[in-house]
């Protein structure tokens, strides 16, 4: 029980084989979905097998579509490696045209972004209806007080892969004047690659990595900053870091791909994705800004992503559901 709702866990799916994901999932599920009115997937790998199961059982399903997992990596600009990559060769021509047909059989489909609505529409969910609910603000995320910084302290949030774009920040830091500072947290596969890059640019002594910082301590990492960049270069069905420093009143350079640059309402801050200079241009351009920029970014964070207005979204495409 939590906040007076009654939750029965049935375990967890060990399997990272989507295929046997489903299977075991079937398992737990079959024959117990007839007590309820609504089944709501967020977990993207699950999303077929909960979409049989509701044609077969005639229980309402509504699938969050929080990924891109069922599509090939060129569709969002990644690249596949290792186990992805063995999955994209032998899975997706194969098991994965039945996991994708079985997924279309839900009810209602959830979007995080327009861009991301658009992204599926594009590739084989065209003529299916999807609606746009964003994520919501964490209620638990709590800012420490801010640092007494100098105005010039950048920071990155999130993980090091190749899709995040990380090195293109580091290309404009290069650019940038001496009076900047860049400080990456999170952790990932091409770490030491960036380090080298920092290194070869001779931006090392203004650059820092933090590494996986605890969620819990991450509020500190945004008051001690003075502006937040997220340089993506992959079709990112949203940005939940940006909300983050949002609330922490930073303000937001973000590059303009996918849906986290719709999260963003400082349209001079959005930039050309994969291009240092306009990346660095963006990042000076927050000094002509009024003084004011990060703390309207707060209240339209709030005004727009707090779960009281997020949640009512929900609970509309529940009811839609339930009244057909």
């Amino acid at each position: 029980m939590r906040d007076g709702v009654e939750i029965r866990r049935l375990g967890s799916v060990s399997s990272f084989i989507t295929e046997l994901q489903n299977l075991s999932v079937a398992s737990k599920l079959r024959g117990r979905l007839a007590s309820y009115d609504i089944i709501h997937t967020y977990n993207m790998e699950l999303n077929p097998i909960v979409g049989y199961l509701s044609t077969r059982e005639g229980t309402p399903s509504v699938a969050s579509l929080n990924s891109y997992h069922f599509f090939h990596s060129s569709v969002t600009n990644t690249t596949a490696e290792g186990l992805e990559r063995v999955y994209e060769l032998v899975g997706m021509p194969t098991t994965g045209r039945i996991l994708r047909y079985l997924m279309k059989l839900n009810d209602a489909f959830i979007a995080l972004s327009r861009a991301s609505r658009e992204v599926y529409h594009q590739h084989g969910f065209d003529g299916i209806e999807i609606d746009y609910v964003p994520n919501m603000i964490d209620p638990s995320f709590e800012l420490p007080t801010r640092d007494l910084t100098d105005g010039f302290q950048l920071l990155y949030v999130g993980s090091l892969s190749e899709n995040k774009g990380v090195r293109y920040l580091i290309e404009a830091m290069s650019r940038l004047p001496k009076r900047y500072e860049l400080r990456i947290v999170g952790d990932g596969e091409r770490k030491e690659d960036l380090q080298a890059l920092t290194r070869n640019l001779g931006a090392a002594d203004r650059t820092t990595f933090r590494g996986r910082v605890p969620h819990d301590q991450i509020g500190q990492e945004y008051a001690s900053a003075d502006i937040f960049v997220h340089p993506g270069i992959w079709q990112e069905p949203f940005g939940r870091t940006i909300l983050e420093a949002m609330l922490a009143e930073l303000p937001v350079v973000c590059t303009d791909i996918g849906g986290p640059p719709e999260i963003v309402p400082t349209e001079e801050l959005i930039c050309k994705p994969a291009d240092p200079a306009a990346i660095s241009t963006a990042i000076q351009r927050v000094e002509e800004l009024p003084d004011d920029v990060g703390e309207r970014n707060r209240r339209y964070a709030v005004e727009n992503y707090s779960p009281s207005v997020v949640v009512p979204q929900i609970v509309d495409i529940y009811e839609r559901l339930v009244s057909q």
